[in-house]
Protein backbone atom coordinates (compact mmCIF):
# COMPACT_ATOMS: atom_id res chain seq x y z
CA UNK A 1 0.00 0.00 0.00
CA UNK A 2 1.22 3.50 -0.86
CA UNK A 3 -0.32 6.87 -0.04
CA UNK A 4 0.12 10.55 -0.71
CA UNK A 5 -1.33 13.57 1.09
CA UNK A 6 -2.08 16.42 -1.31
CA UNK A 7 -3.50 19.96 -1.29
CA UNK A 8 -2.04 20.83 2.12
CA UNK A 9 -2.88 22.69 4.28
CA UNK A 10 -6.21 24.23 3.24
CA UNK A 11 -8.24 21.51 1.51
CA UNK A 12 -6.10 18.44 2.13
CA UNK A 13 -6.96 15.04 0.67
CA UNK A 14 -5.54 11.54 1.09
CA UNK A 15 -4.80 9.36 -1.95
CA UNK A 16 -4.11 5.67 -1.33
CA UNK A 17 -2.92 3.04 -3.84
CA UNK A 18 -4.12 -0.41 -2.79
CA UNK A 19 -2.80 -3.77 -3.86
CA UNK A 20 -4.78 -7.00 -3.55
CA UNK A 21 -5.66 -7.58 0.11
CA UNK A 22 -4.75 -4.09 1.32
CA UNK A 23 -7.39 -2.52 3.57
CA UNK A 24 -8.19 1.01 4.71
CA UNK A 25 -10.82 1.85 7.32
CA UNK A 26 -12.45 5.28 7.03
CA UNK A 27 -15.01 7.41 8.79
CA UNK A 28 -18.44 7.22 7.18
CA UNK A 29 -18.70 9.60 4.21
CA UNK A 30 -14.95 10.19 3.79
CA UNK A 31 -14.61 8.54 0.36
CA UNK A 32 -14.11 11.10 -2.43
CA UNK A 33 -13.55 8.64 -5.30
CA UNK A 34 -12.12 5.23 -6.17
CA UNK A 35 -11.29 2.99 -9.09
CA UNK A 36 -13.68 0.12 -9.94
CA UNK A 37 -13.14 -3.19 -8.23
CA UNK A 38 -12.41 -2.00 -4.70
CA UNK A 39 -14.63 -3.83 -2.24
CA UNK A 40 -16.57 -1.79 0.31
CA UNK A 41 -17.89 -3.19 3.57
CA UNK A 42 -19.75 -1.09 6.13
CA UNK A 43 -20.05 -2.37 9.68
CA UNK A 44 -19.97 -1.49 13.35
CA UNK A 45 -16.37 -2.39 14.13
CA UNK A 46 -15.96 -3.67 17.65
CA UNK A 47 -19.59 -4.76 17.66
CA UNK A 48 -22.52 -2.79 19.04
CA UNK A 49 -20.65 -1.84 22.20
CA UNK A 50 -17.60 -0.54 20.32
CA UNK A 51 -19.79 1.41 17.89
CA UNK A 52 -21.80 2.91 20.74
CA UNK A 53 -18.61 4.01 22.47
CA UNK A 54 -17.38 5.70 19.28
CA UNK A 55 -20.72 7.49 18.98
CA UNK A 56 -20.21 8.85 22.51
CA UNK A 57 -16.93 10.25 21.20
CA UNK A 58 -18.80 12.15 18.49
CA UNK A 59 -18.06 9.73 15.63
CA UNK A 60 -20.31 7.70 13.35
CA UNK A 61 -21.69 4.34 14.48
CA UNK A 62 -20.41 2.82 11.25
CA UNK A 63 -16.98 2.61 9.66
CA UNK A 64 -16.23 1.76 6.03
CA UNK A 65 -13.56 -0.78 5.10
CA UNK A 66 -12.13 -0.59 1.57
CA UNK A 67 -10.27 -3.68 0.32
CA UNK A 68 -8.08 -3.83 -2.78
CA UNK A 69 -8.73 -6.72 -5.17
CA UNK A 70 -5.99 -6.04 -7.73
CA UNK A 71 -2.67 -4.15 -7.87
CA UNK A 72 -2.70 -0.38 -8.29
CA UNK A 73 -6.27 0.44 -7.27
CA UNK A 74 -6.80 4.02 -6.09
CA UNK A 75 -8.86 5.29 -3.18
CA UNK A 76 -9.29 9.05 -2.62
CA UNK A 77 -10.35 10.28 0.81
CA UNK A 78 -11.36 13.77 1.98
CA UNK A 79 -12.27 14.83 5.54
CA UNK A 80 -15.39 16.83 6.25
CA UNK A 81 -13.54 19.89 7.53
CA UNK A 82 -11.58 22.32 5.33
CA UNK A 83 -8.05 22.03 6.61
CA UNK A 84 -5.07 19.76 7.03
CA UNK A 85 -4.33 16.06 7.42
CA UNK A 86 -1.46 14.28 9.13
CA UNK A 87 -0.17 10.71 8.91
CA UNK A 88 0.69 9.11 12.25
CA UNK A 89 2.61 5.80 12.03
CA UNK A 90 1.30 3.92 15.06
CA UNK A 91 4.23 2.07 16.60
CA UNK A 92 4.34 3.44 20.12
CA UNK A 93 1.94 4.98 22.63
CA UNK A 94 -1.79 5.35 22.06
CA UNK A 95 -3.01 8.66 20.63
CA UNK A 96 -6.01 10.54 21.98
CA UNK A 97 -7.95 12.25 19.19
CA UNK A 98 -10.57 14.97 19.51
CA UNK A 99 -14.08 14.39 18.20
CA UNK A 100 -14.28 14.85 14.43
CA UNK A 101 -10.54 14.55 13.75
CA UNK A 102 -10.36 10.82 12.98
CA UNK A 103 -10.26 10.27 9.22
CA UNK A 104 -8.82 6.83 8.36
CA UNK A 105 -6.58 4.02 9.56
CA UNK A 106 -5.34 0.57 8.61
CA UNK A 107 -6.98 -2.45 10.30
CA UNK A 108 -4.13 -2.86 12.81
CA UNK A 109 -5.22 0.35 14.54
CA UNK A 110 -8.12 0.12 16.99
CA UNK A 111 -10.34 3.18 17.34
CA UNK A 112 -11.87 3.08 20.79
CA UNK A 113 -13.37 5.63 23.18
CA UNK A 114 -11.99 6.65 26.54
CA UNK A 115 -13.69 8.51 29.36
CA UNK A 116 -11.97 11.87 29.61
CA UNK A 117 -13.68 12.99 32.79
CA UNK A 118 -15.33 16.32 33.52
CA UNK A 119 -12.06 18.14 32.83
CA UNK A 120 -12.28 17.21 29.14
CA UNK A 121 -15.91 18.35 29.01
CA UNK A 122 -15.08 21.76 30.44
CA UNK A 123 -12.10 21.87 28.09
CA UNK A 124 -14.46 21.68 25.12
CA UNK A 125 -13.43 18.16 24.11
CA UNK A 126 -16.53 16.34 25.37
CA UNK A 127 -16.70 13.72 28.11
CA UNK A 128 -15.35 11.05 25.75
CA UNK A 129 -12.33 11.16 23.45
CA UNK A 130 -11.20 8.73 20.77
CA UNK A 131 -8.31 6.47 21.78
CA UNK A 132 -6.36 5.09 18.81
CA UNK A 133 -3.86 2.34 19.53
CA UNK A 134 -2.20 -0.65 17.89
CA UNK A 135 0.17 -1.16 14.97
CA UNK A 136 -0.45 0.47 11.61
CA UNK A 137 -1.23 3.82 10.03
CA UNK A 138 -3.55 6.54 11.32
CA UNK A 139 -4.64 9.70 9.48
CA UNK A 140 -6.11 12.62 11.41
CA UNK A 141 -7.73 15.80 10.10
CA UNK A 142 -8.10 19.34 11.41
CA UNK A 143 -9.71 22.70 10.80
CA UNK A 144 -6.70 24.75 9.70
CA UNK A 145 -3.13 23.52 9.37
CA UNK A 146 -1.70 20.94 11.79
CA UNK A 147 1.34 21.83 13.85
CA UNK A 148 3.18 19.21 15.94
CA UNK A 149 4.66 20.15 19.31
CA UNK A 150 7.09 17.86 21.12
CA UNK A 151 6.39 18.43 24.80
CA UNK A 152 9.11 17.91 27.38
CA UNK A 153 7.98 19.25 30.71
CA UNK A 154 4.88 21.35 30.10
CA UNK A 155 3.06 23.22 27.35
CA UNK A 156 -0.19 25.20 27.37
CA UNK A 157 -2.65 25.33 24.46
CA UNK A 158 -6.12 26.77 23.92
CA UNK A 159 -8.68 23.97 24.19
CA UNK A 160 -10.24 24.74 20.80
CA UNK A 161 -6.90 24.17 19.03
CA UNK A 162 -6.26 20.61 20.23
CA UNK A 163 -6.31 17.91 17.54
CA UNK A 164 -4.58 14.95 19.19
CA UNK A 165 -1.93 14.03 21.75
CA UNK A 166 0.01 10.99 22.82
CA UNK A 167 -1.33 9.22 25.88
CA UNK A 168 2.00 9.70 27.64
CA UNK A 169 0.93 13.31 28.24
CA UNK A 170 -1.40 14.25 31.07
CA UNK A 171 -3.40 17.48 31.14
CA UNK A 172 -5.38 19.80 33.35
CA UNK A 173 -7.90 22.43 32.26
CA UNK A 174 -7.74 25.93 33.72
CA UNK A 175 -8.46 29.57 32.85
CA UNK A 176 -5.61 31.30 31.02
CA UNK A 177 -5.42 33.80 33.89
CA UNK A 178 -7.73 34.95 36.66
CA UNK A 179 -11.46 35.48 36.31
CA UNK A 180 -10.90 38.94 34.84
CA UNK A 181 -8.69 37.49 32.10
CA UNK A 182 -11.19 34.69 31.47
CA UNK A 183 -13.97 37.23 30.83
CA UNK A 184 -12.06 40.00 29.04
CA UNK A 185 -9.18 38.34 27.19
CA UNK A 186 -11.40 36.15 24.97
CA UNK A 187 -8.88 33.35 25.50
CA UNK A 188 -11.26 31.11 27.43
CA UNK A 189 -9.95 27.87 28.91
CA UNK A 190 -6.59 26.28 28.22
CA UNK A 191 -5.10 22.81 28.63
CA UNK A 192 -1.81 22.51 30.44
CA UNK A 193 -0.04 19.38 29.17
CA UNK A 194 2.73 17.83 31.24
CA UNK A 195 5.10 14.94 30.63
CA UNK A 196 6.91 13.82 27.51
CA UNK A 197 5.14 13.20 24.23
CA UNK A 198 3.83 14.73 21.03
CA UNK A 199 0.86 17.08 20.74
CA UNK A 200 -0.86 18.09 17.50
CA UNK A 201 -2.63 21.46 17.35
CA UNK A 202 -4.67 23.16 14.63
CA UNK A 203 -4.01 26.72 13.51
CA UNK A 204 -7.68 27.68 13.38
CA UNK A 205 -10.49 27.49 15.93
CA UNK A 206 -14.09 26.55 15.22
CA UNK A 207 -15.52 28.63 18.10
CA UNK A 208 -13.44 31.63 16.98
CA UNK A 209 -14.89 31.33 13.46
CA UNK A 210 -18.42 31.12 14.86
CA UNK A 211 -17.79 34.24 16.95
CA UNK A 212 -16.44 36.09 13.90
CA UNK A 213 -19.47 35.17 11.76
CA UNK A 214 -22.10 35.85 14.42
CA UNK A 215 -22.50 39.62 13.69
CA UNK A 216 -23.20 38.81 10.03
CA UNK A 217 -26.12 36.48 10.68
CA UNK A 218 -29.38 37.38 9.04
CA UNK A 219 -31.92 37.95 11.79
CA UNK A 220 -35.59 37.58 10.94
CA UNK A 221 -37.64 40.67 11.91
CA UNK A 222 -40.02 40.16 14.79
CA UNK A 223 -43.66 39.78 13.90
CA UNK A 224 -45.85 42.63 15.02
Amino acid sequence: MRFDIKNKPDYTSLHVVLDAGDKVVTESGAMMGMTPGIQLETNMQGGLLGAAKRALGGESLFLNTYTGTAPGQRLDIAPAMPGDMEHLPMRGPAVMVQSGSFCACTPGVTVDTKWGGARSFFGGEGLFMLRCHGQGDLWIASYGAIHAVDVTGSYTVDTSHIVAFEETLSFTVRPVGGMKSLILSKEGLVCNFTGTGRLWVQTRSGPALASFLHPFRRVKPKRQ
